[in-house]
């Protein structure tokens, strides 16, 4: 009986085994599992896995070193995300098929054409440069390689074709659903008093918040008092005495920290001396690294001596050189010269050619050569403008350009702005809730199990 027991158990677990092996996957019908389907369109497993996949490749790209690409719930979250996305895919080009916008015309077909021959051709350049033995090969010779190279990744011209085909489709598709979207002046001024109040809470007591975010570019509502324009004259460094600068400069820095280790070295030899019952031994020792430390700090105060000298001697001659320009112009303005003449055709400030106003300056702004600011804000009143001042690039010459009106902003130099951005927010609503009901109503099915199965 329990030889037949055993002989059973035995079949059991043969019949088991065998059966595991006859549910294993055929990976080709498995990836070719029916996941998503609208009318007679359809999504497979596949398809969602690559999508799947390349959405965590854009996030490994954007986000390196915060986002955990192999764990569960970024995996899951980036299969949320591929299937909604083919879900709207499917509904987005039924809706486009519906509407007849998928129909181009002919201008549109060559349109298409000239974007995706020159996207082919753009890509077809950069292809070159992979092409193995690309140094050996005359130019139809490399252009042949590059075109087989990208064909056999798929990047054909008519995969271009479909690419920008698809993109001017959806162009439409977002035309169409936007083509009653409007601003009114009402919403404008609505807005608008929102932000000035909230710039005014802001920056009502904080001038120097406003000029650092004025310089930035923002778009600003309301200005507090305090504020002023300057504009300024820069005789830069020659690259060769601005280079000799910042080498003395990184010797100092040396320097400093060298006396830093070896300040730290003797306060720690010390602290040990000074400790409660230490040897004889250990007190020879701690002696011996306080005196070498002693030696070190020495040597790093000479050397600090001289990298300081460095420093200014490699000032005094950057100046030196540019003393003559500096003073040329000086003269020209003393004379009655024009100063945005002067500045056309002088200034090495970049940062002056493409800001009219000029910089915004202001009691405790940050971020700006501390010369430049007390240059800047010592000047009395518009028009004036300073001798040279000695800066961190060379020699400022500043006007004091204008002040700032207190109060908010004309509505009408900010009208447009506001507009074009109340008009894009409600077209990203209307775009939205607009392919959500689409979405909703297109009868679309999901099979998440066999997904996850």
């Amino acid at each position: 009986m329990r030889k037949k027991a055993l002989l059973a158990l035995m079949m059991a677990a043969v019949l088991m085994l065998s059966g595991c092996a006859l549910i294993q996957k055929d990976q080709a019908v498995d990836d070719a599992t029916e996941i998503i389907r609208l009318g007679d369109q359809t999504v497979t497993k596949k398809e969602v896995k690559d999508q799947t996949d390349y959405q965590l490749y854009t996030w490994s790209l954007l986000y390196p070193n915060q986002v955990d690409i192999t764990s569960k719930e970024v995996i899951a979250a980036a299969q949320e995300m591929a299937v909604n996305d083919l879900k709207q895919n499917l509904v987005l080009t039924a809706k486009a098929k519906e509407l007849g916008l998928d129909q181009l015309t002919d201008e549109e077909k060559e349109t298409v054409q000239t974007a995706a021959q020159e996207a082919y051709d753009k890509n077809l350049e950069s292809a070159k440069q992979f092409v193995e033995g690309a140094a050996d090969m005359d130019a139809d010779a490399l252009t042949k390689a590059a075109a087989e190279q990208m064909e056999a990744s798929g990047y054909t011209l008519d995969a271009y074709v479909t690419s920008q085909t698809a993109k001017l489709v959806e162009t439409k598709l977002t035309n169409y659903i936007n083509k009653d979207v409007t601003v009114t002046d009402d919403e404008i001024q609505t807005e608008y008093d929102s932000k000035v109040a909230s710039d005014k809470a802001t920056y009502g007591e904080s001038a120097a918040s406003w000029a650092a975010a004025a310089n930035y570019g923002y778009t600003l509502y309301y200005t507090p008092a305090g504020v002023r324009r300057v504009k300024q004259i820069l005789t830069k460094f020659t690259d060769e005495d601005q280079t000799a600068i910042k080498d003395a400069k990184a010797q100092l820095d040396s320097a400093n920290s060298a006396r830093t280790l070896a300040q730290d070295k003797i306060d720690s030899a010390q602290s040990h001396l000074d400790a409660e019952g230490i040897t004889d031994e250990d007190k020879a020792k701690y002696e011996a690294e306080l005196n070498a430390a002693k030696q070190e700090l020495d040597d790093a105060d000479k050397a600090l001596l001289a990298a300081n000298q460095a420093v200014t001697d490699a000032t005094d001659k950057a100046f030196a050189a540019i003393d003559e320009k500096a003073d040329s112009i000086l003269a020209e303005l003393d004379k009655g010269g024009d100063w945005q003449e002067l500045m056309d055709k002088y200034n090495d400030d970049p940062g002056m050619k493409s800001n009219e106003k000029g910089y915004a300056m202001a009691e405790g702004i940050s971020g700006y050569d501390a010369a430049f600011v007390e240059a800047a804000l010592g000047l009395k009143k518009p028009g004036d403008y300073s001798s040279k001042i000695k800066g961190d690039y060379g020699y400022y010459i500043i006007r004091y350009e204008s002040d700032e009106a207190e109060g908010a902003i004309a509505l009408d130099a900010v009208k447009e702005s506001l507009s074009d951005s109340l008009l894009h927010t409600k077209q990203d609503n209307q775009y939205d809730e607009t392919v959500a009901n689409w979405i909703q109503e297109s009868g679309i099915k999901v099979d998440l199990n066999a997904l996850n199965d």
